[in-house]
């Protein structure tokens, strides 16, 4: 009689840790589901029709930016593509230049290929701003950029293609960094 009462003891512990292991392995899929395929670190909210609201935590700012547009974000870049093709850049760097024109002039004297028209300086949400229009002499690449300096972090919003000039005016004026 002892053993059974010792194989029955027995039989209900391992069903115990059983269930005990089925229960922690569901709380932990549970809690852990879509992490790693789900970003995190953005947000896109309709702000009005037509246009749209991104929020990159990872770099650490907001953009209003057409519907028609969607967001690829990755840990050092921000793509807005059109039909599925970049459309535009964004991208983030340190900086120990205290402004941007002295961050600007260090880059100028390192790219030497570059031909700059049509710069623009002005304040977009209370941060130094400069559009310009360069051109890479070698390959006669033609870009529109807005550099922006924010906290020591030169952004730098981008594209190549002139029929999206306009778009990209429009979304760097709505750029606004959060620390």
């Amino acid at each position: 009689m002892r053993t059974n009462k010792n194989i029955k003891t027995k039989h209900g512990l391992i069903i115990l840790t059983i269930f005990i292991l089925i229960f922690g392995i569901i709380i932990y899929l549970v809690t852990n589901t879509n992490k790693g395929y789900a970003p995190e670190t953005n947000t896109i909210i309709n702000i009005k029709e037509g246009i749209k609201n991104f929020k990159s935590k990872t770099l650490r700012f907001n953009i209003a930016i057409p519907n028609r547009y969607t967001v690829t974000e990755g840990q050092t870049y921000v793509d807005l593509l059109l039909n599925g093709v970049a459309a535009f850049n964004i991208v983030r760097n340190g900086t120990n230049f205290e402004s941007l024109s002295a961050y600007l002039k260090d880059s100028d004297d390192k790219k030497k290929v570059v031909m700059v028209t049509e710069e623009k300086t002005s304040t977009i949400n209370e941060y130094e701003s400069v559009s310009r229009i360069e051109t890479n002499t070698g390959s006669g690449l033609k870009q529109k950029l807005y550099y922006i300096y924010a906290d020591n972090w030169a952004y730098i919003l981008s594209t190549s293609s002139e029929d999206l000039f306009d778009d990209l005016d429009q979304i760097a004026q709505s750029f606004k960094y959060t620390p």
